[in-house]
């Protein structure tokens, strides 16, 4: 009986089976004539008990763009399902849904199918999102490399736009194989540095340095504790500094400081005076020989065609022995002779040999020498911090030179460190831990580590006072600080340099002003002209603007300062301010009062307790009671160290002190007048020279 019933179910199970083949086959009979909506029904209908093959028509239907089914995460849900059911089924069963189609090949086939349908949908719309859901969903894919460079970009460019430490460490560590992630780590570091030391405090940098061991910034930071401890440049700031920060890598810096600060009066006294203040110096073996060194001043004169030096007195030091010879810097002189140039003591000693094509003065014991033809970097030793290799190389600007080879410029620190490769057009100088690049007239700013802190893609870029760069970007203008913020948005057609915390901003032919924080502070109400750009400033706390033609005071916050009763005036300066009336200038105070009668054809802004003004017969100066101290007799006169430098009317120079008197004639027929010490003066008709000496008031050497 048993036996008969066990028949019976077999029977049974063979005729349902039948039957749901049968409904199998309609469907894939159904599909292949693009019945979708009755092929769906009988997938659906034999998906419970022949689940490999149903599930396979069910995936062809959602992966099929010209039905409403279309779906390809139902696609993806489906073939999965049809490969694991397909693993599943008794070989007996395999030759009937091979018949049908459905195979490891095709179910395969089908797979790569949907992966690329599905990553071609989210590679034209990278939301993160939508990428992050592809990499879960559809992780048996072999897009899933691209999709997850895609993704990684995608978190990158969203942590950029949001440009927080905060972002850039969130993308550092979910992200750890991104191909941004030195970018990232660098941007990250430039964020950290930025944020952490924000407010610009002494103790917020060094926190910044005891959290931040490592960091890149940390140059900077250690500089702006040196800068921030020593506001005022005195000999206790230093030494104060010295003693709490003795790690500080500035700290040889403060040192040279305070000896420079105590041996501003070099003499024996002085010197003695220093090295009992200032027993733990650390330069002890450098103090008699700077002394020796400091203490004199020697010029150059030739005779014969050759060389030598002379002292302040006239008195010959060094014969005249030399084809080329400079000025002594630190001790030393480049000096040339039989074609070659090499370095000499001030007593006369070869201290470096004459092996160089070229060689230009020591500054910070290094200096630049040519040799066969290339230029490099030498310490007072004579040892190469930078070998010979280059076609050009700058002096040293914050220990970094510019070295040029084949057109192409890089930067190599004084350590002979590569800090860029040689891959710019232009390379400027660093300037406060910033240097201005350009390649293909793209410009951009590099940090002394060698990475950009501004993008290389602007028009030009300029920096208009500490710590701030104008940009400019199709046309129009904007303002960057060296941490590559932007200050001010690229909205405006001119901006000018920074002074006394004021920058000229033009748009729509119309100024004004901003502050270092990009704020407005003058409304751009006044008429603009190009010329602004350079002369538009304040100076002294107001500013000359211009209004419907006519002139306007105003002070550092844009308010208008009252100056009726005149036609024109001047910038403010020392208490006084050039005016104009009735065609003639002179000077009144900040209320208007005349104090210097208008008398003038014109007068400048006083300086140093002088004006220069001028009348019909000439330019002369005055002082802040409208004594005439120099005739206006001379075509022009210019105060310069302390002394007016005066042209005659046949284009000649001369010499005056404060007091009016003449030191150098102009009838001499002087061309140029240098300053070369404090006491020695230089005048030169053509190549020429005579030496003055200030304090004898004597020539002390005249050229024949």
């Amino acid at each position: 009986m048993a036996c008969k019933k066990n028949l019976i179910l077999f029977f049974l199970i063979i005729i349902s089976f039948s039957a749901l083949a049968d409904k199998l086959e309609k469907g894939f009979e159904r599909l292949r004539i693009y019945d979708y909506f009755l092929a769906k029904q009988y997938f659906q209908q034999s998906l419970k008990d022949k689940t490999a093959g149903a599930s396979y028509g069910l995936s062809i239907i959602f992966s099929t763009n010209n039905n409403p089914f279309y779906n390809l995460d139902s696609a993806r849900i489906f073939i999965l399902l049809s490969d694991s059911s397909l693993k599943k089924v008794t070989e007996k069963q395999k030759p009937y849904y091979n018949k049908l189609g459905v195979t490891d090949s095709s179910i395969q086939s089908l797979k790569d199918s949907i992966c690329v349908k599905a990553f071609n949908t989210i590679s034209s719309d990278t939301s993160l999102e939508k990428l992050n859901k592809y990499i879960a969903d559809f992780f048996f894919c072999g897009e899933i490399a691209k999709a997850t460079e895609l993704r990684n970009t995608a978190a990158y460019n969203m942590a950029r736009e949001e440009n927080t430490e905060e972002a850039y460490r969130n993308f550092i560590t979910t992200y750890p194989e991104a191909k941004e992630i030195k970018e990232a780590q660098r941007h990250f570091d430039e964020r950290t540095y930025a944020e952490s030391t924000a407010d610009k405090t002494i103790n917020s940098f060094i926190k910044f340095l005891q959290q931040n061991p490592r960091s890149p910034f940390r140059s900077q930071a250690e500089k702006m504790i040196y800068t921030l401890s020593t506001p005022d440049k005195t000999i206790d700031e230093y030494h104060a500094f010295i003693k709490k920060y003795p790690s500080n890598r500035n700290v040889n810096d403060a040192w040279r400081e305070i000896y420079k600060l105590s041996m501003q009066n070099y003499n024996p006294q002085s010197l003695d005076n220093f090295k009992n203040r200032f027993p733990d110096y650390p330069f002890k073996n450098e103090l008699r020989e700077d002394y020796r060194l400091q203490s004199s001043f020697l010029l150059p004169f030739s005779r014969n065609e050759l060389w030598g030096y002379i002292d302040e007195d006239g008195k010959e030091i060094l014969k005249p022995q030399f084809k080329e010879i400079s000025l002594f810097s630190e001790g030393l002189a480049a000096v040339s002779k039989n074609g070659k140039y090499g370095y000499i003591s001030k007593s006369g000693k070869e201290v470096i040999p004459f092996i160089y094509e070229e060689a230009e003065s020591f500054k910070n014991n290094t200096a630049v020498v040519n040799k066969d033809g290339k230029f490099g970097l030498i310490n007072r030793n004579n040892e190469f911090l930078i070998p010979a290799e280059y076609d050009d190389l700058s002096e040293p600007s914050e220990d970094i030179c510019v070295a040029i080879l084949n057109d192409k410029s890089g930067y190599i620190s004084t350590s002979g460190k590569k800090i860029t490769d040689l891959i710019f057009d232009i390379a400027n100088d660093f300037k406060d831990g910033s240097a201005i690049v350009a390649t293909d007239d793209e410009y951009g700013l590099l940090n002394n580590e060698g990475n950009f802190n501004i993008e290389q893609k602007y028009d030009e870029l300029i920096f208009i006072g500490d710590g701030l760069l104008k940009a400019k970007q199709n046309s129009r203008w904007g303002v960057f600080n060296t941490s590559g913020e932007i200050i001010l948005p690229f909205a405006f057609d001119a901006i000018g340099e920074m002074h006394e915390n004021r920058c000229l901003v033009a748009r729509n032919k119309k100024y004004g002003f901003i502050d270092a924080t990009g704020k407005i502070i003058v409304p751009l109400n006044y008429s603009y002209s190009e010329n602004l750009v350079t002369t538009a400033k304040f100076r002294n706390g107001y500013a000359v603007l211009s209004l419907k033609g006519k002139s306007i005071l105003v002070d550092s916050m844009g308010t208008k300062i009252s100056m009726t009763g005149f036609d024109d005036f001047g910038f403010f300066s020392e208490g006084l301010i050039p005016v104009r009336k009735n065609k003639k200038w002179g000077f009144a105070d900040i209320n208007g009062k005349i104090k210097i009668a208008c008398k003038y054809e014109y007068a400048n802004a006083f300086e140093n307790d002088f004006a220069k003004v001028r009348l019909k017969t000439g330019t002369g100066i005055i002082d802040n009671t409208g004594k005439l101290i120099i005739p206006a007799t001379y075509d022009d006169v210019d105060f310069s160290n302390g002394y007016f430098i005066i042209k005659s009317k046949a284009g000649k120079l001369g010499l005056m002190n404060k007091q009016g008197q003449l030191l150098l004639q102009p009838d001499e027929g002087y061309d140029r007048i240098d300053f070369l010490s404090e006491i020695i003066v230089a005048a030169f008709i053509g190549e020429s020279r005579t030496y003055f000496n200030l304090s004898s008031g004597k020539i002390i050497f005249k050229e024949e």
